[in-house]
């Protein structure tokens, strides 16, 4: 077995255990989160994925605020969830496209500098939203996963086609489960 393959199955459990934990609300995703970015750095530094990798070092970093900022006991990490103002988040992946656009056309010379653009935005909001246990994180994730798998189909990229559409399942998943502890607790302050 290759390397590649090996670092892919690993990049596929860890992705998979992250979004679990994620969507149950505990705290130990964000040590998944930091094992599969360090993952992902590699692959992406040896693939000149330079706007991925950037991508990985900030998730990193924002996982290792999210271990700090996520509470120990899981369910008080799903009591938190909030779904906030759309708005914001949408301007911030424009705010975020536009500035890694000129950086991405003027400084990496990206084949896709748009579609690469929206993509590290689009991330870059979600792992922010996560941390604050905004429902709209799942959002921004379920976008990117749509983008990802037809550039995997374009160009070629199987590694990167399977990988996307694990994501896609796992975030579909999170998505869902976190709506319905959201729901679970509106209906708790309802009743209370």
């Amino acid at each position: 077995m290759t390397l590649e393959a090996v670092l892919t199955i690993l990049i596929t459990l860890a992705q998979i255990t992250t979004v679990y934990l994620a969507a149950r609300g505990n705290r130990w995703t964000w040590i998944f989160s930091i094992a599969t970015g360090l993952i992902l750095c590699y692959n992406f530094f040896t693939d000149h994925h330079f706007m991925s990798f950037a991508f990985q070092v900030y998730s990193i970093l924002a996982s290792i605020g999210g271990v700090f900022i996520w509470k120990k006991k899981a369910e008080d990490n799903r009591r938190t969830i909030c779904w906030g103002n759309p708005l914001w988040p949408l301007l911030a992946v424009v705010g975020i496209a536009a500035a890694t656009y000129l950086l991405d056309t003027r400084v990496l010379h990206s084949n896709l500098p748009v579609l690469d653009c929206a993509i590290f935005s689009l991330q870059a909001v979600a792992t922010f939203l996560m941390v604050r246990k905004d429902i709209n994180a799942w959002i921004c994730y379920l976008i990117c996963d749509a983008i990802y798998i037809p550039l995997g189909i374009m160009g070629g990229s199987y590694k990167w086609l399977f990988i996307s559409a694990i994501f896609l399942i796992t975030a579909t998943y999170g998505f869902i489960t976190f709506v319905k502890a959201w729901k679970a607790s509106r209906k708790a302050q309802d009743n209370a």
